[in-house]
């Protein structure tokens, strides 16, 4: 599949449930990796651009980086190849192409920018116990706000278990990307897509004015629009349909927990509200313990096999 998907690095080794999700995505699909350091400006404030020592530094970490992703995929690639082989069918699948890039400024703005060179954008977020830190998860929200591309974020202690893909719907028209998106990636998984509509069901600024049954049955029906949308794309995929009684990011969250990807939308802002990821979108990515894909409605990714 020629698409291309870029993964932030800081050479941590706590850090590279990122880099493995992303290695992992390309050796399925046969994308090109490319692998991003960003030197922080605060290194080097007196410069446009790093020193020659935090250059080198920069480039070795990229080639340890690069070697790890290498024998993930290769890992992923072998492992898929062993399987068709019982099944009677002998694949070859090739080494995926990785490339790297360093960069320097400051690390939000410098992702997000590189981010129109890729289809999708892979960033790490804070593990469960790093999320009591003040600031958690602040940069993945800023990224993932003003991104060009797609951008998942991944746990660091993300360790690939899970079943099944779960999708936030709300109505809107940016939720069709985000069905897309989800409902391509269950069916390249063989897993189930849950599609979640979640909200309170009696609203206290609507109370006489809105029976509070037709709130409910709004949910109901924006829930199996968007499932009835993913079956016309994959009739062999099993879909449900669900409603939550609480608030949208809370219920999605909750769902989504166990999954092994959780799939939003995000709408298309412009100008300074485009700084903003939006309430649901932020409190998503603070506190969903699995990986999360938040699709702009720029033409996703479509995540079928590669051809070999």
């Amino acid at each position: 599949m020629n698409y291309s998907i870029m993964v932030a690095v800081d050479g941590e080794p706590e850090h590279r449930a990122a880099l493995d999700w992303a290695a992992a995505r390309a050796a399925r699909d046969g994308a090109r990796l490319e692998l991003v350091h960003v030197i922080d400006r605060s290194w080097n404030e007196s410069g446009e651009q790093p020193g020659r020592l935090l250059e080198l530094a920069a480039k070795s970490l990229l080639a340890a980086e690069v070697r790890i992703a290498a024998h993930h995929a290769r890992t992923v690639a072998d492992r898929a190849a062993s399987a068709a082989g019982r099944s009677g069918v002998q694949t070859v699948v090739p080494d995926i192409d990785i490339g790297t890039r360093v960069l320097f400024g400051h690390v939000g703005h410098e992702l997000a920018s590189a981010s129109d060179d890729a289809d999708l954008l892979v960033m790490g977020t804070p593990s469960q116990a790093e999320r009591g830190h003040a600031f958690a998860s602040s940069i993945a929200v800023r990224v993932a706000a003003v991104a060009e591309c797609t951008v998942v974020a991944v746990p660091h202690d993300w360790e690939g278990e899970g079943r099944g893909v779960v999708v936030g719907a709300d109505g809107e028209r940016t939720t069709e990307a985000a069905v897309a998106f989800a409902a391509d990636e269950a069916a390249l998984l063989g897993e189930p897509l849950t599609v979640v509509c979640a909200g309170y069901l009696a609203n206290p600024l609507l109370a006489g004015f809105v029976p509070e049954m037709s709130l409910g049955d709004r949910r109901e029906r924006v829930a199996e629009d968007a499932a009835q949308a993913a079956r016309a794309l994959h009739p062999e995929l099993t879909v449900s349909a669900d409603t939550v009684e609480t608030s949208p990011a809370r219920g999605i969250v909750a769902e989504a927990d166990g999954s092994r990807l959780l799939v939003i939308g995000t709408h298309d802002r412009r100008g300074v509200q485009r700084m903003m990821l939006g309430s649901v979108g932020h409190d998503v990515l603070l506190n969903a313990l699995t990986p999360v894909a938040v699709v702009r409605n720029r033409v996703p990714v479509a995540a079928r096999p590669a051809e070999r």
